[in-house]
């Protein structure tokens, strides 16, 4: 694994989403709240372009493989669906021999990648100030292959050839992304947002593998590891950890506030997982209105309970807290305003905090 010798000691950063509309509000308040380790503003409440589900895809609708934003379909019964996947696969083949153009083409639209050009152009004017490292996002192929949909109203991804593009986009833009981060300097982890992993093992699930998800999360690591990033996972529900552990990411960001438990269960896999240069990033802060019932040491006490559970169950203590981040449990862009900047000031406070290491 690389990056062992990252030790973020409870570095504290963002899941990604905010409620605001305007950019350079956000990142002003990303960069009051996570100065050390701060992310780019994704602002779903710009439109749809900025839509969790979308926003990645930029490529796919150029070529007219998806169209309509609002509700996003394959484009199979197109007359001349053919060429639209030529294009696509070209473009493809094109970025991944190195042709910059063809790379750039998997970036984002205008519209779509408003809070990254933001968070860039303040880079380029500031410089990275106290950050010690910057965070990416991007959404994962399980959420938006259940999201979008083929020819007969079926999601996407028990489709292997739309599932195959969709991966290829997203593999690609974690790549550019990476490498437009990269630029200035400092680590970069890319955090994939696959909250639909969920559902594996689930009834109602039962086609989707475990082999398959690792394969396709391993896919889009290798694109961040290729450009000298960090590759991570966001999930904000409870899940087979084991799953992600024994992929190539590196980070795993989940809900510790609501889901605890899950993690618990994977306590000696996960030690195994820090011991070779693994991340956990606890999302101890709550990202829905007990948020407003909670206090900055109710939340450290909460979090102390939670890491003493898993140095019972084998994690060696002093390699889980130097192998530690923070952020709030969830994204915030579905909140109320006030209610988000209530949980990054939170979660700004409990990083500050002395002691945790």
């Amino acid at each position: 694994m690389q990056n062992e010798d990252f030790k973020p000691h409870f570095l504290t950063t963002g899941v990604g989403s905010l409620p605001h509309t305007n950019s350079e509000e956000a990142l002003d308040l990303i960069w009051r709240t996570f100065p050390s380790a701060p992310h780019w503003p994704q602002l779903p409440c710009r439109g749809a372009e900025s839509s969790f589900i979308v926003q990645f895809l930029n490529v796919l609708f150029e070529t007219g493989v998806i169209a309509d934003l609002k509700s996003p379909k394959f484009q199979v019964e197109a007359s001349d669906w053919a060429e639209r996947m030529t294009e696509f696969y070209t473009l493809y083949l094109g970025a991944i021999e190195g042709d910059e153009q063809a790379l750039e083409r998997f970036g984002f639209s205008v519209q779509g990648g408003e809070g990254f050009e933001v968070f860039c152009r303040s880079l380029e004017r500031f410089g990275t100030r106290d950050a010690v490292l910057l965070k990416g996002q991007l959404s994962g192929p399980l959420t938006v292959g259940m999201q979008i949909m083929d020819i007969n109203k079926r999601s996407s991804y028990y489709n292997d050839s739309l599932r195959d593009m969709l991966v290829k986009t997203l593999a690609l833009h974690a790549e550019w992304q990476t490498k437009r981060l990269r630029q200035f300097g400092l680590p970069v982890l890319m955090s994939i947002d696959d909250p639909g992993m969920f559902a594996f093992g689930a009834a109602t699930h039962v086609t989707i593998t475990r082999e398959q998800l690792i394969e396709e999360l391993n896919v889009i690591a290798e694109g961040i590891l290729s450009q000298g990033g960090i590759p991570g996972v966001h999930v904000c529900a409870g899940m087979d950890w084991t799953l992600v552990f024994d992929s190539k990411v590196q980070v795993v960001n989940f809900d510790a506030y609501d889901y605890m438990q899950s993690m618990l269960a994977s306590a000696e896999p996960l030690n195994r997982f820090l011991a070779r240069g693994g991340i956990l990033s606890w999302g101890i802060v709550p990202t829905n209105p007990i948020a407003w019932e909670e206090n900055v040491q109710s939340l450290r006490l909460n979090l102390e309970e939670k890491i003493q559970e898993l140095v019972k169950r084998g994690v060696e203590e002093s390699l889980l807290r130097q192998r530690s981040m923070l952020t709030p449990s969830c994204g915030t862009g579905a909140l109320p305003r006030e209610l988000a900047e209530h949980i990054y000031k939170f979660a700004y406070e409990i990083g500050g905090l002395e002691g945790l290491v």
